[in-house]
């Protein structure tokens, strides 16, 4: 996997703020604005939810004749909450959808042609980040489409670093990759995304510095515009929320409180803990959002939650660990199955050989079971076989 932003010390946590910062701006409630809105239960209507266009008809693809990097996904203000239910109806109702729909499976990955990989780097260009930061940032992108994403804040404090050596730094993602572990999952298996992607503490408060409100704010929109278009793009249908500092009450993210979205996917302790799913409705596609906590609040501060944590993730991500390891048995057997055949082939065209070399060897006067001509035909056919299998290879 590829590579990451500016330096800090290793003392801040390994996905988002600093550890201090972070556990202090944790609630265990919501904001006041967020625990008005309605809490009626009701089980979701997966037959409504709309699926990518560019997700039907095959490989994503993202390019348009006119681009325009940041303006169409600064807060649009078209997202609405819709219900809350239990997670329970979650792996009954839509978990089972999600995982029938991998008999086509879909990878995301961004390539240098797509839209949203050039406003990512256009991004990291425009506010000095280092190219390791955009990389990692791609990397952890790249995941099944149909599996649950993870949100997280923003990136790692060693995002400067190279992929591997970001990730053994990490507490936050070593965490995430031993519970996927558990279940059979690696994280290149899962889309994870930053809520600010590319946006660490460090470069917020150095721009905030030289650059004033204003210009920390532009940062703020211009990096949460990368997760609108991400969300647009891949339209998950299952999220797990592991952010919870995208409400107004926060003292470090208060700042970027206009914005309807970010609010939304806010999570918190209390709702964690609870096992509540907030399903969104973002531009007409119906996203499920399971209420979680960052990995770093658990194991850091209360780590009596751990708990809470690994049952959210084991129950949203077990089925589809189910799905790979039976994926990984298929392919292995495909592979043992193929090793097998060629060595056949291969036995089969020097026993072709040699019985050329004894047909001649007994001259006409001694016939065997298989004609000389026939032979010479097989030989032809498996002389035409290996020339088509080297092509398909190529």
């Amino acid at each position: 996997m590829p590579h990451s932003v500016s330096s800090a010390s290793p003392s801040e946590d390994g996905s988002g703020d600093s550890l201090p910062g972070l556990l202090a701006d944790m609630s265990l409630g919501d904001s006041p604005r967020t625990e008005a809105a309605a809490r009626e239960p009701s089980r979701p209507n997966p037959s409504e939810t709309r699926r990518s266009p560019a997700l039907d008809a095959g490989p994503i693809e993202q390019n348009s004749a006119v681009f325009n990097p940041f303006a169409a996904y600064i807060s649009t203000g078209s997202e609405t909450h819709n219900t809350e239910y239990s997670i329970d109806e979650l792996t009954r109702d839509v978990i089972p959808q999600q995982v029938a729909r991998l008999q086509n499976p879909q990878r995301f990955i961004l390539t240098e042609t797509d839209d949203l990989y050039i406003q990512g780097q256009e991004f990291q260009k425009k506010w000095g980040i280092p190219k390791n930061g955009f990389l990692n940032w791609i990397a952890l992108l790249s995941g099944w489409v149909e599996f649950p994403v993870i949100l997280l804040l923003n990136p790692s404090p060693w995002d400067y670093l190279p992929f591997d050596e970001m990730l053994r730094k990490s507490p936050t993602l070593s965490w995430l990759q031993e519970i996927l572990r558990n279940m059979g999952l690696q994280l290149d298996d899962v889309i994870i995304l930053d809520t600010f992607p590319m946006l660490q503490d460090s470069l917020r408060d150095d721009i905030l510095e030289r650059m004033g409100p204003a210009g920390r704010d532009e940062l703020a929109r211009e990096s949460f515009a990368l997760t609108r278009a991400t969300l647009e793009l891949i339209q998950p249908r299952v999220m797990i929320s592991c952010q919870c500092c995208t409400k107004p009450n926060n003292k470090r993210w208060e700042f970027f409180n206009g914005d309807n979205l970010a609010q939304q996917l806010c999570s918190s302790v209390l709702r964690a803990r609870d096992r509540r799913v907030r399903e969104l409705d973002v531009n007409g596609h119906r996203m499920q959002v399971v209420q979680g906590m960052h990995p770093q609040y658990v194991v850091k501060r209360d780590t009596t939650q751990e708990k809470v944590l690994v049952e959210l993730f084991t129950q949203v991500f077990r089925s589809f660990g189910a799905w790979q390891s039976r994926r990984l048995a298929m392919q292995k057997e495909l592979r043992d199955a193929g090793a097998t055949l060629l060595t056949l082939v291969a036995l089969l065209q020097q026993q072709i050989q040699r019985y050329g070399q004894l047909c001649r060897q007994a001259g006409s006067g001694m016939d065997g079971p298989v004609t000389a001509e026939h032979v010479e035909e097989l030989r032809t056919q498996l002389g035409g076989w290996e020339c088509r299998r080297s092509d398909g290879a190529a």
